[in-house]
């Protein structure tokens, strides 16, 4: 945090066996020229992307955070399959899918609306919450990529709040504070 502001988003924080996994299928996929690869340290699932937010708003973001995970249990994520995103045909990404989790949908909604009732102005999103994780990016191409089964279980038992400092090559994310959930 070296201005007056802060790129933070909230996320999932994956575990090393899995990003692992990830990895080592990447490298038998055929990607697109100048792919981009998320590095195998950033690979994360993002619950809310906040954007600039001014530090001094850093403690309150913390406590409105804090009470509303504090309300949540632990709970299980599901993966399916790796495809070309935002959609199989005209793609710019390659994605790790999840399976639909009201839980996640809902810890969200009451971040955001929380948020949104002290008057946190954050970047608020105009698409459906799509629960995923993404491994690359390109320019985009008309896509012929076939799915790839990759069946995977994550338990999440804490959520992170991050910083996002943007750097060549890629952006280097910093752990501001961990929020566990119950157990």
């Amino acid at each position: 945090m070296s201005s007056n502001y802060a790129r933070l988003f909230f996320a999932i924080e994956l575990p090393n066996d899995l990003k692992e996994k990830i990895v080592a299928i990447l490298k038998k996929i055929s990607l697109p020229e100048r792919a981009n690869l998320t590095p195998q340290e950033n690979l994360h699932l993002t619950l809310l992307f906040l954007g600039s937010i001014p530090v001094n708003e850093l403690s309150l973001i913390m406590e409105i955070a804090e009470n509303v995970f504090s309300q949540y249990s632990a709970f299980d994520l599901y993966f399916n399959s790796i495809t070309g995103a935002p959609n199989e045909n005209y793609c710019r990404m390659l994605w790790l899918n999840g399976e639909d989790c009201l839980t996640l949908k809902k810890i969200k909604g009451d971040l955001e609306t929380e948020l949104e009732k002290n008057n946190i102005n954050f970047e608020k999103e105009n698409r459906s919450f799509k629960i995923h994780i993404t491994l690359a990016r390109f320019a985009p191409i008309k896509c012929n990529f076939k799915p790839i089964d990759f069946p995977e279980r994550l338990r999440v038992k804490e959520i992170v709040l991050m910083e996002s400092q943007l750097q060549k090559p890629h952006a280097v994310y910093i752990p501001l504070k961990t929020f566990p959930l119950q157990s």
